[in-house]
């Protein structure tokens, strides 16, 4: 009975392989990409192929490869490893994906970018730096994290209305609640920096960290940092800062 029933399944399998196999991947893309997604050179079939160019809503993303997990159609949560290429950086990861689109889980992310680059849904207007970052785990509902265990790095940050250069820093997320939140210090340098960074729901973040002079700041940095926030009890400036997205 085990193997009558086994049989017509690993039938079903090699099927779905066979199709996935060989369906031309620029005839997925034209049939099931949402509408704000548009690329440019695309070869390949549904299981391996690439883009030349991606964009999202206008926005470029950069060249697009893919490798498709055939046996992940059957669980309905269809899932590749992906690798997104730029001339400022690039980003990999194993992408699974619920039916709808809602939900996306990511894992294995490596990624490293020039943060002024990036979509201006991702990165508000005036911040700017070099990122870099790994996060074994990112859970996405409707494009916003949920769930985030990992680390940034950035280098050279600038914020809006902030006339200092901080860095380098670390953002590390410990994945633990469903509030993303990641605790902020820094990595060396002239500035020292200690808070917290908060997406408290879709769309909002905010930012509350502790300045003060580092490793051998130079008298600029310690005369600059006096117009930055507000005097903290204990010495240093307090700065507080929230957005949306």
């Amino acid at each position: 009975m085990r193997l009558r029933i086994l049989l017509p399944l690993a039938g079903l399998v090699a099927f779905v392989a066979a199709l996935v196999a060989t369906f031309p991947a620029r005839v997925a893309v034209a049939w099931f990409a949402p509408p704000q997604v548009q690329a440019w050179g695309v070869e390949g079939s549904l299981w391996n192929g690439r883009a030349e160019a991606v964009a999202v809503s206008g926005a470029g993303i950069g060249g697009l490869e893919w490798s498709l997990h055939p046996m992940s159609l059957l669980t309905l949560n269809p899932a590749a490893d992906i690798r997104i290429t730029r001339r400022d950086g690039f980003a990999s990861a194993r992408v699974a994906s619920s039916l709808s689109g809602e939900t996306v889980q990511v894992s294995g992310l490596e990624a490293a970018v020039a943060l002024g680059t990036l979509p201006r849904r991702l990165v508000p207007d005036g911040v700017a730096g070099q990122l870099s970052a790994q996060f074994p785990d990112l859970r996405l509902e409707k494009g916003w994290p949920t769930r985030a265990a990992g680390r940034i790095a950035v280098a050279d940050l600038q914020l809006p209305g902030v006339i200092l250069t901080l860095g380098p820093l670390e953002f590390v997320f410990a994945g633990d609640t469903d509030t993303p939140a990641a605790d902020v210090r820094s990595a060396g340098g002239p500035l020292a920096v200690e808070g917290t960074l908060v997406l408290p729901e879709p769309g909002r973040w905010s930012l509350d960290v502790l300045l003060a002079p580092g490793e051998n700041p130079p008298r600029e940095l310690v005369e600059g940092l006096a117009y930055v926030g507000e005097a903290a009890p204990g010495g240093g400036r307090r700065l507080q800062l929230s957005g949306e997205i």
